[in-house]
């Protein structure tokens, strides 16, 4: 088999499977700056907290102590005010279960489509050490295959639990002025962007790259969104008081919409007239046709999406009888409602067992009783629907290969 059951770890005295942890990349100093989840061992809805993925932009600020930490909200406000977190967690609280998907996951399938590339596992591990935000300082470009050999971008994808007060109720506790068009948010975290992050996700070296110098990261929310009462200010992940390197002590979690959005470590929030062109929704994380398209728009709300865990290729070959064909779905405009299977290249379609809940932002995980297979070669195809009326897949190809949720199908020999 491709995957082992069992490592033989022992967990709190029993015998059981190993934990499931995150594939890690780390800079220099060890830090870790680039993580993807393990998904073809995970069983349930929550990613587990040390498995869940990690992308860091720039560089990590230092870790804040609780107890020291506030944050500023300015601009078109009647009250303007810095809070602690103490102060923050006095208002009425509210938790939120959601898919978090980096807008550049699964990337690579739209690069396959197109014959650039070798098939995409998830199977596959980047580099240990190095390998993100540490190629584009060199003399020279580096080559693409370097890059795409270095950083798969497989399994930038995670469900979790995020505990925290809506950011409207923040918003107007201060007081919305008359004339706001979006909401700023500003993380302590700053550095040069690095060209590596779009060599990657374009797939070339040959296009220019805006430098903006040491900024930190920041998005300029619409206003509507930043008032949704589920776009929330976290402070607890998976039951537990957040992590440093996933946005402790306070971050912003946007459901539905790519990862990008959800800005870590806050330092400030402002109320303004217009959107500012921050870098990454005006450079990076936009929708265009090509580099030098002028119309781009912002990365948003996500597809609609399923994949298949189970099996994969590397299962191939299987034994003739019967087999279980398993996967998520998510969607970024709600609850997905079915999930169907073709064996034929989508001329025909089958409908899949949906598990249902009543979270509407996280995933679901569909299963197909596969009957009797045949000895031949198999090509497995999925294909989510969500509550809106959207059919998988719902992104076009784009430059910057954003938000792939097109069919990434399995192909498996029997026996």
């Amino acid at each position: 088999m491709a995957r082992p059951e069992t490592e033989g770890e022992y967990v709190h005295g029993w015998p059981d499977r190993a934990r499931s942890r995150a594939l890690i990349s780390t800079d220099a100093e060890g830090r870790t700056i680039y993580a993807r989840s393990p998904l073809l061992e995970l069983q349930g809805l929550v990613t587990p907290t040390d498995a869940t993925y990690v992308v860091a932009q720039l560089n990590m600020c230092d870790p804040i102590f609780p107890d020291d930490y506030t944050f500023r909200i300015s601009g078109l406000v009647d009250k303007p005010c810095d809070l602690s977190l103490r102060e923050l967690q006095m208002l009425p609280s509210r938790t939120v279960r959601c898919v978090m998907e980096c807008a550049g996951d699964d990337g690579e399938y739209f690069l396959w489509q197109q014959g650039k590339v070798k098939k995409p596992s998830r199977l596959a591990r980047q580099q240990g050490e190095g390998g993100w935000n540490q190629m584009g300082g060199k003399d020279r470009a580096p080559e693409i295959e370097d890059i795409l050999n270095a950083i798969p971008t497989t399994c930038l994808v995670s469900g979790g639990e995020w505990t925290g007060v809506p950011l409207r109720s923040v918003l107007e506790m201060v007081g919305i002025k008359d004339g706001v068009e979006s909401v700023y948010i500003k993380g302590h975290d700053t550095g040069r962007p690095d060209p590596t992050a779009q060599y990657l996700s374009t797939g070339r070296t040959d296009i220019d790259v805006v430098d903006p110098g040491v900024i930190h990261y920041d998005k300029a929310l619409p206003l509507e969104k930043a008032l949704d009462p589920d776009t929330l200010l976290v402070w607890a992940h998976n039951g537990e008081y957040l992590r440093h390197v996933h946005g402790a002590p306070l971050r912003l979690i946007v459901p539905g919409w790519s990862g990008n959005w959800s800005v870590k470590w806050i330092q400030e929030i402002s109320l303004l007239p217009s959107t500012p062109a921050c870098y990454y929704q005006t450079h990076y994380f936009v929708l265009a046709d090509t580099p030098e398209s002028p119309e781009r728009r912002p990365c948003m709300e996500l597809g609609c999406k399923s994949v298949i865990l189970n099996p994969i290729d590397e299962d191939s070959p299987l034994r003739q009888g019967d087999h279980l064909i398993a996967g998520l779905a998510w969607s970024g405009r709600g609850a997905v409602t079915a999930v169907d299977i073709s064996f034929d290249d989508g001329a025909t379609w089958k409908p899949a067992h949906l598990e249902q809940h009543a979270d509407r932002w996280l995933w679901r995980r569909w299963t197909f009783a596969w009957r009797n297979a045949m000895p031949g070669r198999h090509r497995i195809i999925s294909r989510a629907s969500d509550e809106a009326g959207r059919v998988q897949p719902q992104t076009r190809p784009n430059f910057q290969n954003k938000h792939f949720d097109g069919f990434a199908p399995v192909e498996v020999e029997v026996l």
